[in-house]
This record gives structure tokens, C-alpha cells and sequence, in this order.
């Protein structure tokens, strides 16, 4: 642990089996500069940069001011980069740059240069000046023309990028914007709030899925940003789902109602011929204009299902306030959506606290249209869906839990313990009937892990060992299933 004034990693190469890893040790190190960056990784590739090496500290590298730049770049050719526990504050500029810019030496062109493996997740940005993550670069189309060698050169793209479990708030321009990023992108279980602070029109969003991007996006949350929630100008063939957007725009010119703001917008900046985009299970809430804008004329078709939209501003419109749509009917399918005119008409559990889980009686429960085969078999708080085999309506699936779902499961299932477990794990259960249960261990992203089964005797309580010795520190969710009920408990691996 220590105080510096910046950081230059350049040339440095691990490899895929022995990357080089970076930790803080003893304490927490600190940036406070007035230069142009914070950290700069140039010209490395296999890099772990991780602030997790003391427990004490939720992000062992923090950059607390950069005067005159942005607080990370990653670039010169660097790939297969990993940013992990890192805080990033007070920049002038962007709180993290990924991306090669193309030169007359033509090193970075598409068709020389390929970043692979970008990881970007449970970092910290706040208090940033342009956008909160810059990945990528924007002119995926067009190129870039460098009047140095007469000619324009094409930027390179990015495969294998995963964004998640990082916290963005007072981002100057976009929250998190991805360019570029044609094959195996993520964007998932991010929070972001008040992004686009600097109101500079078209970097005005939470997350912008930019030109040349095939990138999931999914489980975050995203509240009282000044742009749209989410825009979507990438390649098609890929989804946007389990996002709760909440008074996207709603801040912005408020006196001016023709300045539109939506929860989530789709475009087209270049759409692969025959593709699709896919806009699954969101809950928007107050958007300042329109919860859903598709206006992408060049996609095969865009799905739009089981999407939920309460109190749009432009709600004195109609329907049109809640799915805007401006292309022919052949090019959109919608269905299965609720749309509320008011907040109270959802019964969501107490939106005045912005928790919009959905109450027992909703409206939104069970109308939903069955997708797991399009993947979606979790909600937004990783919890498998359907419960009662039937999908709801927006990010969240409605389920008992606690007391409530103890006393009418027929299973009585103790939380499991120890929580966080170590080496071993318990649950005790007891079920109302002689039966098969069958517990199963699911990652938070609705992967099963693991799975057995054990008779159990009525009336009869049993202590029930789980297998945890292979499992990775995070959470996981642990589901308990009779043939006739099911009860889910939380655990934590440390």
C-alpha cells in the first residue's frame, strides 16, 4: 500500500496459463495527479489488475483525482486485460479508455490487430468527466481518415468483453459505452445513476451498446440518468433483458417536453443483414418521453416481449408512449407487455424506496410469454424463472419468500448455513409429505451447478450436507423441489 502519482504499465506480457497478476499488498494504493492518467496499461497482454489483495478494502487501487486525463487507459495493442476492485474518481476526462486508436503505422487496423479478452468488473466509477467506460472505438463504420497518410484506416475490433458488477454514478457523458465489440460481449449486473450529467446531446445515456457491438445486456440497474436508459445502435443478434430503468431522462430540460428521452432506444448505425434485436423482460419506470423507442428499419424484426412500462411522460399520447415504434408492422413482433398509465396500477412493493418487485396480486404476474428457450431462465435478481411455470411481465418474477413461502411450499427449509460457508454447508428441511427432493445449486447468471436428490420422510426433519468443495467465491442460489413445491435459499462461498 501506498500514495502515487500515476501509474505506467508498458511491455509487460504474461500468457493465458500464467498471466501476470497485480495486487495491492498490506493496504490500499492511492492516485492524486495532475497528469493524463491514472493507470495506463500499454502495449501488455494477459494482465490481471485485481484490488482484492487485502480484505479490508472493497478497492485497493483508487484513483482519486486525474487532472488533466482519464483514470485508465488500456491501450498501444494491449489484449486480454483484466480491471477488477478499482476505484476511479474526479477525472477530467473518461474514467477508463479501452481501445487502440488507429495511426499511419496501420499496427491497430482491423485486419492487424483483434483485443480479445477485455473483463471489466466490481470497480468503482464516480464523479467522471466524459463517459464512465469508453470501450471500443465509435467509428466501426466509417473509419477514421488520418490526413498524415492520406487514408482512412478501420479501428480494430474486441472479442470476449464482460462488463459487470460495477457501480457508476455522476458520469459526465455516457455510463458505459461499448464500440466495436462484434463477438462475445456482456454487459450485466451493473448500477448506474445520474449518467449524462454534462448534457452533451448524443452522449447521453446509461448504457450505450454503440456501432459495430453484438453485446448482451442484462440485470443491471440503471436510475435518474439524463440520457435514455439504454441504446442500442449495435450489430443486432443479441439481447436486452432483466433491466430495470428508472426516470431515464426525467431530469433532463424537464419544462421541454419535445427533448424525448426513453428507457430504451433502438437504432441503427450498421445492422448485419438478417439479424434481429431482441428487448426482453425490462421494467421501466418514468422515463421522461417513451419507455421503449424501436426505430431500427434495417434489422429482420424486433422482439419485443414481456416487457413492463409504467407512467411514461408522454403518456397524454396513448399507447404510443409506452412502445414507440417507427418502422412497417412486418418489422416488429410485440406481445405479452403491461403498460401503466400510473405507478400504483403495477403493485409493485414500494416504488417510493425504488424497489419494484412485483406484489402477489400485480397484474404483471403470469401474463408473460414463456422464453426460456430464448435463454432467459433467471430475473434480475438471479432467481430461476418462471416460479410457477409461468413468466411475469419486466425484470423481476414474482415468488413467495420467507415466511410467506415456508408456510405455503409444503417444504420448510432453514436458511443455509454457515452463510458464507467456507468448506462445508447445510440446510435443514423438513416436507409436509414423503417425498423426492431434488436441491440444486444454480450460479447467479442461472447456470446449474450442481444437483441431487434424497428421499425425505413426512414430518421428518433432515440436516442436508451440500457439495461445495469445487465452488468459486461468489453466491449462489440454492433451490429445494418436491413434485409439488419449490423454495430457493441464498448461499455465499468465501
Amino acid at each position: 500500500g501506498s500514495e502515487k502519482d500515476y501509474l505506467l504499465l508498458r511491455n509487460i506480457h504474461g500468457t493465458e496459463n500464467n498471466p501476470i497478476i497485480i495486487k495491492n499488498v498490506g493496504s490500499e494504493v492511492i492516485f492524486n495527479t495532475d497528469h493524463y492518467f491514472g493507470i495506463k496499461i500499454a502495449n501488455c497482454s494477459f494482465i490481471k489488475f485485481l484490488g482484492n489483495g487485502e480484505d479490508n478494502y472493497d478497492y485497493g487501487f483508487r484513483i482519486l483525482r486525474v487532472g488533466n486525463g482519464s483514470g485508465i487507459s488500456i491501450d498501444e495493442l494491449s489484449t486480454n486485460i483484466e480491471i477488477a476492485y478499482v476505484e476511479v474518481s474526479n477525472t477530467l476526462i473518461a474514467g477508463l479508455y479501452a481501445k487502440t486508436d488507429p495511426d499511419c503505422t496501420f499496427a491497430s487496423s482491423r485486419d492487424n490487430f483483434t483485443m480479445y479478452s477485455l473483463h471489466i468488473h466490481n470497480c468503482y466509477f464516480h464523479d467522471i468527466g466524459d463517459e464512465g467506460m469508453y470501450i471500443g472505438h465509435s467509428k466501426y463504420v466509417q473509419g477514421v481518415f488520418l490526413s498524415d497518410c492520406d487514408t482512412t484506416i478501420y479501428p480494430h475490433v474486441l472479442k470476449d468483453v464482460k462488463v459487470y458488477d460495477n457501480i457508476l454514478e455522476y458520469i459526465g457523458w455516457d455510463g458505459i459505452q461499448v464500440s466495436s465489440a462484434d463477438e462475445d460481449c456482456s454487459i450485466y449486473n451493473n448500477i448506474i445513476r445520474f449518467d449524462s450529467q454534462k448534457e452533451i446531446i448524443y452522449q447521453m445515456s446509461g448504457i450505450l451498446i454503440g456501432g459495430g457491438s453484438k453485446c448482451d445486456c442484462y440485470n443491471n440497474q440503471i436510475y435518474d440518468g439524463k440520457g435514455d436508459g439504454i441504446d442500442v445502435l449495435g450489430l443486432g443478434g443479441l439481447k436486452v433483458f432483466n433491466n430495470l430503468i428508472v426516470r431515464a431522462g426525467k431530469s433532463f430540460m424537464p419544462g421541454n417536453q419535445n427533448e424525448y428521452k426513453h428507457g430504451i432506444y433502438v437504432g441503427d448505425v450498421y445492422t448485419t443483414p438478417g439479424s434481429s434485436f431482441k428487448i426482453y423482460n425490462n421494467t421501466i419506470v418514468r422515463p421522461k418521453s417513451f419507455g421503449i423507442t424501436y426505430n431500427n428499419n434495417v434489422a429482420e424484426k424486433g422482439y419485443l416481449y414481456n416487457n413492463l412500462i409504467a407512467d411514461p411522460g408522454q403518456k397524454n399520447l396513448g399507447e404510443i408512449a409506452f412502445i414507440n415504434s417507427n418502422v412497417p408492422l412486418s418489422k416488429i413482433e410485440v406481445g405479452n407487455n403491461y403498460n401503466a398509465y400510473e405507478i400504483q396500477e403495477v403493485k409493485f412493493e414500494n416504488p417510493g424506496q425504488d424497489r419494484y418487485n412485483l406484489l402477489v396480486n400485480s397484474p404483471a404476474v403470469d401474463m408473460g410469454k414463456n422464453l426460456s428457450n430464448e435463454g432467459i431462465t433467471f430475473d434480475i435478481l438471479n432467481q430461476p424463472r418462471p416460479f410457477n411455470n409461468v413468466f411475469d411481465a419486466g425484470a423481476y418474477e414474482f415468488r413467495i419468500i420467507g415466511i410467506e413461502e415456508i408456510s405455503n411450499s409444503g417444504i420448510i427449509a432453514s436458511k443455509v448455513f454457515p452463510n458464507p460457508a467456507k468448506h462445508s454447508a447445510w440446510v435443514n428441511v423438513k416436507n409436509n409429505n414423503s417425498d423426492v427432493l431434488t436441491f440444486t445449486i444454480y450460479s447467479l447468471d442461472g447456470k446449474l451447478i450442481s444437483t441431487f436428490d434424497k428421499f425425505c420422510s413426512a414430518e421428518t426433519e433432515y440436516k442436508i450436507k451440500l457439495n461445495i468443495e469445487n465452488l468459486s467465491s461468489q453466491f449462489y442460489i440454492l433451490n429445494i423441489k418436491s413434485s409439488s413445491f419449490s423454495v430457493n435459499r441464498s448461499m455465499l462461498i468465501d
